[in-house]
């Protein structure tokens, strides 16, 4: 029974922490966030030593919030007489504790604080950052040493980041709620940068052991799902993420061979991707073309699709995505999508034709330190048939590695494309 109850709270902390911090962090106050994850993880620690003992509830989720409201509203009463507690809190606080736990409108209440806290943690207030940051420690649960490891920062940096964000959400009185009227448009696409970094991460690690880190794939995944199917942000744009991570994430079972080493789209078991995930892709983006505006999560999702549609890589409609990049390079252009539509290029024209679209970004200081920039590169040479070249451009991304980071998983198999082209 305790191995059951672990693994059980182990769940609940992945799926209703972010959820339950939200609704106390609004019964409690913008400033109480800290406070919020506190209660939380008692109620958690709290569960891990009740449930052996007593049995497992019939609801869970209703018993976690249950016992944090009762923490928090504790601690209201304690602090009665020394600072403000308006009415209106109280009369939520108080009310008779199994009010509405097994309505199905609780899961869509907690649904909506969640998302409330999202839209906090993503105000154009804070630095793009701090808002990733404060969206994996405040609604997603990560602590904050797996936020340092996921994206290569001191620990001690992470944890300053979190804490001057919190402390600016009080200092400007941000609402944790989902922004109404002309507001919701801007804040929402903060809200997707975030998800879109943070999904990014999942399925290419930057560093560390694993290739895939799951946790910030599902929950990214989650979050992105929860904003299409809302009413108030479902959007063109909310279904167009949404429809991008489904359909990513529906690769990712092919993505790594026995051994844990990364297996390229051209080489992936398409009978091992998820066809759930590739459904639930193409009915959010066939969502998403209700709007008449095409955003860069509409095109991205269009690429994913155009893959997801391919029965095989040879069957891939190469001139489609080379379309879908140009206008991608239009609306935002950058480096990494230059990149992208370059692979493309020369799986459409050759990889002379991909060299030859590598070259602006010769010039570009942060692009052409980018592991991944010099991998294509020697990629490109190799089908060309300058093994040398091709080996020489591994050896410098590896150096490149050392400097900025790469997943061990992808470094050994850097090592096993040099030792092959050095044969």
């Amino acid at each position: 029974m305790e191995e059951t109850a672990g693994t059980l709270v182990a769940g609940l902390f992945r799926t209703q922490a972010g959820h339950l911090t939200a609704r106390l962090a609004r019964l409690l106050g913008p400033g109480k966030l800290d406070e919020a994850e506190e209660i939380v993880q008692s109620a958690l620690t709290k569960a891990l030593h009740v449930w052996p003992r007593s049995g497992i509830p019939d609801n869970p989720a209703g018993w976690l919030w249950r016992a944090a409201r009762n923490e928090a509203v504790d601690g209201l009463r304690r602090r009665r007489f020394s600072a403000p507690v308006t009415p209106a809190d109280l009369a939520e606080s108080l009310a008779d504790e199994r009010a509405g736990m097994n309505d199905p409108r609780f899961a869509a209440e907690l649904a909506d604080e969640k998302l409330g806290l999202i839209f906090a943690c993503c105000h154009p207030v804070l630095p793009l950052e701090s808002r990733v940051a404060l969206t994996l420690r405040s609604v997603c649960g990560l602590g904050t040493g797996q936020i340092a490891r996921a994206f290569l920062l001191p620990e001690p940096t992470i944890g300053q980041r979190i804490t001057r964000a919190k402390a600016r959400l009080v200092d400007m009185k941000v609402p944790f709620a989902i922004p109404a009227g002309d507001a919701l448009p801007e804040r929402l696409e903060a809200v997707l940068g975030t998800l879109y970094l943070m999904f990014n991460e999942g399925v290419g690690s930057s560093d560390g052991e694993d290739l895939i880190q799951g946790d910030l794939v599902c929950d990214a995944l989650h979050l992105a799902r929860q904003l299409a199917d809302h009413p108030v942000t479902g959007r063109p744009e909310a279904e167009a993420m949404a429809a991008l991570t489904c359909l990513t994430a529906a690769r990712l079972p092919a993505r790594q061979d026995a051994d844990g080493l990364p297996v390229l789209l051209a080489d992936q078991d398409r009978s091992l991707w998820h066809k759930g995930l590739i459904a639930a892709g193409f009915r959010h983006l066939r969502a998403s073309m209700s709007g008449p505006a095409e955003t860069r999560w509409h095109l991205e999702a269009a690429i994913a699709a155009a893959h997801a549609m391919a029965p095989a890589w040879a069957a891939t409609d190469r001139p489609y995505i080379v379309q879908l990049y140009d206008r991608l390079v239009h609306l935002c252009p950058g480096p990494v999508t230059l990149l992208n539509r370059a692979v493309a290029i020369a799986e459409r024209d050759g990889p002379a034709a991909g060299l030859a679209a590598l070259t602006p970004l010769e010039g570009d200081g942060l692009i052409a330190r980018y592991p991944l920039f010099t991998v294509t590169k020697a990629a490109f040479l190799e089908r060309l048939g300058d093994r040398t070249l091709a080996a020489e451009q591994l050896r410098h991304a590896l150096d490149q590695a050392e400097r900025i980071g790469m997943n061990q998983p992808d470094r050994r198999m850097l090592l096993l494309r040099l030792d092959r082209l050095s044969e």
